[in-house]
C-alpha cells in the first residue's frame, strides 16, 4: 500500500529574522507547495498561527506593519525583576500579534500545528499541538508560551506547569517532523548557518562577538547541522532547507530583536530570493541526475559519476560536502537536495535521542488541570 503523502513545514526560531519565513513561504505557495502540518519554534510559532489564520497575505500584512521595540520594552508594576519574573510584560506584544491571528479558526482547521515549548517545571523541551488543547483558548495559551523569551517576558502557565520559548530547547525539530509521518520536509531556518570567514581578532571584545555569533549560529541550527543526512534525505525523507545568506548572519540585540517595516520588507524579499535560488539549484541537480541515468541506460550500465568515490569523466569533480552532508550552497540560502535515482540506504535502526532534546514521551504526564 502506498504511503500517504504528507508535507511538513518547520519554521525555526530567530526573533525579528522571522520575516525571512514570509518570503520563503510566498515562493513555496506559488509553487503549489502547501503544508499538511507546521512545526513552529519561537517566532515560528507566531508565523505558523498567522499563516493558519490567513495564509501568506496575512503574514505579509503583519510583518509590513509590526514594530517590535515599542512592543517588547513594556514596563509593568507586576512584571519586573523586583516583583515578578521578567524584565517586561508580554501583554502589549501579545495584543499586537493577536490582531493578525484567529485562534478559533486555527483550532477548527485541518492544518496540523505543533509548537516547541520549554517546560521549566519539568526541565525539558516538549511538543504541544492542537490535539492537546480543550479549546481555542488553551491553544492561545500554548502559542503565547512558544514566544515567551525567558528574562524578557514572564513564563506562561499551562495547567500546572510553567513554559517559555522552546527555541532554547529545540529550535529545528527535524526528528519530530519525521515522527509526524512526513514524506517531504521543508525547513525554513531564519538563522544563517554560514558565517563570513574571520582570520584575526583585533581585540578581546572582537573575539567575544565572534564567539557569540558562532554559538548563535550553532544553537539556532543544531537540529539540522548535525543531522545524519544521506543524499539530502533524513531516514529516506527528502529535506529542503531555506535560510538567509551571510549578510543576515551573526547575533546582535538590535539585529535580532528590532523588527520594523523597511527591515521586514528586505527580509521578506530575501526569503523569496533564497527560496527561488534553492529550488533552482535543486532543479539543476535533478536534471544532472536524470541525464546520468539516461547515459547509463544508453550505455547499458550505471553512470560513473553515480558510483561512490568516482568522477563522471575527466574535468568533472564531485560536489563538495560539509558536515558529512551533501549541501548545495547558493548565494543566500542553501538546499539539501533530494537526488532522484540515488536511493538512500535503509537505516540500520531508528535514530535515538542521544545528543538531542526530545519531545514529550507518550507515557509521561504533562501535568493535569
Amino acid at each position: 500500500m502506498a504511503r500517504k503523502q504528507k508535507r511538513v513545514l518547520i519554521l525555526g526560531g530567530g526573533a525579528a529574522l522571522g520575516a525571512h519565513h514570509v518570503g520563503a513561504l510566498k515562493y513555496l505557495d506559488e509553487q503549489g507547495i502547501k503544508p499538511d502540518a507546521i512545526v513552529g519554534s519561537s517566532i515560528g510559532v507566531i508565523n505558523a498561527c498567522c499563516y493558519a489564520s490567513g495564509g501568506v497575505p496575512q503574514l505579509e500584512q503583519a510583518w509590513s506593519e509590526i514594530r517590535s521595540i515599542p512592543l517588547i520594552f513594556s514596563p509593568s508594576f507586576r512584571h519586573n525583576p523586583v516583583f515578578g519574573r521578567s524584565l517586561f510584560s508580554m501583554d502589549r506584544l501579545s495584543g499586537a500579534i493577536e490582531e493578525y491571528i484567529d485562534f478559533p479558526k486555527i483550532f477548527e482547521s485541518r492544518l496540523e500545528l505543533e509548537f516547541i515549548l520549554l517546560n521549566l517545571s519539568r526541565g525539558r523541551g516538549e511538543v504541544y499541538s492542537k490535539r492537546d488543547c480543550a479549546d481555542w483558548r488553551e491553544l492561545r495559551t500554548i502559542a503565547r508560551a512558544g514566544y515567551a523569551i525567558p528574562g524578557l517576558f514572564p513564563p506562561i502557565q499551562f495547567r500546572d506547569d510553567w513554559f517559555v520559548d522552546g527555541g532554547f530547547a529545540w529550535n529545528i525539530p527535524l526528528e519530530h517532523a519525521l515522527g509526524l509521518g512526513a514524506t517531504e520536509i521543508y525547513l525554513l531556518a531564519p538563522i544563517a548557518s554560514q558565517l563570513p570567514y574571520k582570520g584575526r581578532f583585533s581585540s578581546f571584545p572582537d573575539f567575544l562577538r565572534r564567539f557569540v555569533d558562532v554559538m548563535w549560529r550553532t544553537i539556532g541550527n543544531m537540529g539540522y547541522l548535525y543531522a545524519r543526512m544521506d543524499a539530502g534525505r533524513l531516514n529516506g525523507v527528502p529535506v529542503v532547507v531555506i535560510e538567509p545568506g551571510e549578510q543576515y548572519s551573526g547575533f546582535g540585540p538590535l539585529h535580532v530583536f528590532n523588527a520594523y517595516p523597511s527591515k521586514n520588507r528586505r527580509l521578506m524579499e530575501a526569503g523569496y530570493r533564497d527560496a527561488k535560488r534553492v529550488f533552482a539549484a535543486r532543479r539543476r541537480l535533478e536534471e544532472h541526475a536524470r541525464a546520468r541515468r539516461l547515459e547509463a541506460k544508453a550505455a547499458g550500465g550505471r553512470p560513473a559519476d553515480l558510483r561512490p568515490g568516482r568522477a563522471s569523466r575527466p574535468g568533472h569533480r564531485r560536489i563538495e560536502t560539509k558536515d558529512a552532508r551533501p549541501v548545495i550552497a547558493v548565494d543566500g540560502g542553501a538546499v539539501i537536495p533530494a537526488t532522484p535515482g540515488v536511493a538512500a540506504p535503509a537505516p540500520e535502526r531508528a535514530p535515538g535521542p542521544a545528543g538531542k532534546v526530545v519531545s514529550l514521551r507518550a507515557n509521561e504526564p504533562r501535568g493535569t488541570s
